[in-house]
Order: C-alpha cells, then sequence, then structure tokens
C-alpha cells in the first residue's frame, strides 16, 4: 500500500513548451531540440531504475525510493530522501536539468521544497509537492529555480560535509535560488553536450548558452524580455570567470 513519507521535492517547469512544441511543427532544429529535452528525461530515468535496481540486491532497504521522476508534458517533477545524500542528488541533478537545457535555449523555472509525498511510477501526491509548485507559482517569477527555507537551512549541512558543491545563491530580492551556473556544473554537463563536432570543451558550452540566452533577449515580448533580462544578468555576474563577455542588456 502507498503511504506518505518526508521527501525533498524539485518542481521544475519548462517554460513556453506549449509554444515551442507548436512552433516545431514547421522548424526541424526546434523538433530536434524538443526531441533532445525527452533524451534528457530518460537519461534522468535510469538513475531512477539504477537506484531501484540496488535496492534489490542491498539488504538494508537503503535505497528503495532513493529517487523518483516524472514528467508531465511541461512539467517535471523529481522526489528523494531526506537526508543529505538524497539532498545532494535532487539539488544536484536539478541543477544539471535546468543547465542543459539553457544551452539548447529552453528555460526553466521551478522550486525545491520538503515534505509529505507519495512518489511512485504512476502517483505523485502530496503537501511536498504542493508546496513546491505554489513557490514556483507565487515567487520564482524568473527563470529560477527557488529553494525553499527548510531547503536552505539543510544545504548548511551538506556544504559542511564537504563533497557536494555550494548551488545556493541568494538573489537581489533575498530568495535563494539554485546556482545552475556553479562552476562544477561545466564538468558535469560540457562533456556530454555533443556539437556538429563533437563533444564540447567548458568555454564552448558556455558560449552556446550565452548565445542562447542573448537570442531570446531579443524578443519583442515585454515580459519574456524581462524574465530573460534577470537571466543575462545573472549570467553576467560570471562572464568573466567563464572568460566571456557580458550580455548587453542596457542600451
Amino acid at each position: 500500500m502507498n503511504q506518505y513519507e518526508e521527501r525533498y521535492v524539485a518542481f521544475i517547469d519548462i517554460l513556453g513548451f506549449k509554444e515551442l512544441v507548436k512552433r516545431a511543427e514547421k522548424d526541424a532544429t526546434l523538433l530536434g531540440r524538443l526531441t533532445s529535452i525527452l533524451e534528457e528525461q530518460e537519461m534522468y530515468s535510469k538513475i531512477e531504475k539504477h537506484f531501484d535496481a540496488t535496492s534489490k540486491v542491498d539488504s538494508s532497504d537503503y535505497y528503495r525510493n532513493m529517487f523518483r521522476i516524472s514528467t508531465f508534458s511541461d512539467n517535471i517533477v523529481m522526489s528523494a530522501k531526506t537526508d543529505l545524500n538524497g539532498l545532494g542528488l535532487i539539488t544536484i541533478l536539478s541543477a544539471q536539468i535546468c543547465n542543459r537545457l539553457l544551452h539548447q535555449g529552453v528555460f526553466t523555472r521551478g522550486a525545491i521544497s520538503k515534505g509529505k509525498l507519495i512518489h511512485t511510477n504512476t502517483i505523485v501526491l502530496g503537501n511536498g509537492l504542493i508546496n513546491a509548485y505554489n513557490l514556483e507559482k507565487s515567487a520564482a517569477i524568473y527563470p529560477r529555480i527557488l529553494l525553499d527555507k527548510n531547503i536552505v537551512e539543510d544545504m548548511d549541512a551538506l556544504a559542511n560535509q564537504g563533497g557536494s558543491p555550494d548551488l545556493r545563491r541568494q538573489d537581489f530580492d533575498g530568495l535563494w535560488h539554485l546556482h545552475i551556473l556553479h562552476p562544477s556544473m561545466l564538468d558535469l554537463t560540457s562533456h556530454t553536450t555533443k556539437s556538429d563536432h563533437g563533444a564540447l570543451n567548458n568555454l564552448d558550452y558556455m558560449k552556446l548558452g550565452r548565445e542562447e540566452i542573448e537570442k531570446a533577449f531579443q524578443s519583442d515580448d515585454l515580459a519574456i524580455k524581462a524574465k530573460i533580462g534577470w537571466l543575462a544578468r545573472y549570467f553576467n555576474e560570471y562572464a568573466v570567470s567563464f572568460g566571456l563577455p557580458e550580455i548587453k542588456v542596457m542600451d
């Protein structure tokens, strides 16, 4: 029987996904990107299957339900056990997903929270998901993955433990979000991102991300421009460390 348990929960919304699907009917390049998104989700599903397989041979039962991922068209929901291993897993994978999608010109918004949840292959139900969903809808605003207060506090212990990058970043409005441009994301994502010339090195990978942000910022839609403007400013804070010029956001 399914039972509630306390879990970390990430809710990620792919911005403008429905419009991307509509445009992809006449744009082969965009269709390829949408296919890549689906392949990305399958890749993370393999992590879930890995833990499921491990739980069958581990007598402690520790790995059972360690990690779950579900996709619903333009939404991704992940959950993990509420220990440091689960927290490290859900924050790193969330940052990796958003970083990889950004470099395909696909932007994300969401939140990570904690609460009671039932998460199986067919069911995602509970206050943990509601908490993350409400935080994303009410406060995320920009293409960022907000961190609930309890997540920020738990990540103190994760940072003190060492071994995992501290993926917290406090924004101009005082809210904390997932630092998807953290330098550690380069080593996790760039070498697995393919171009016409094979795997990308770190510099070329970040050039690609810069190009996608700059291109999206040219939109005539002021609402989109405001959101991408935030992303451009976020990128600009780290542009020098990437060895790249800043994105021009003001005339």
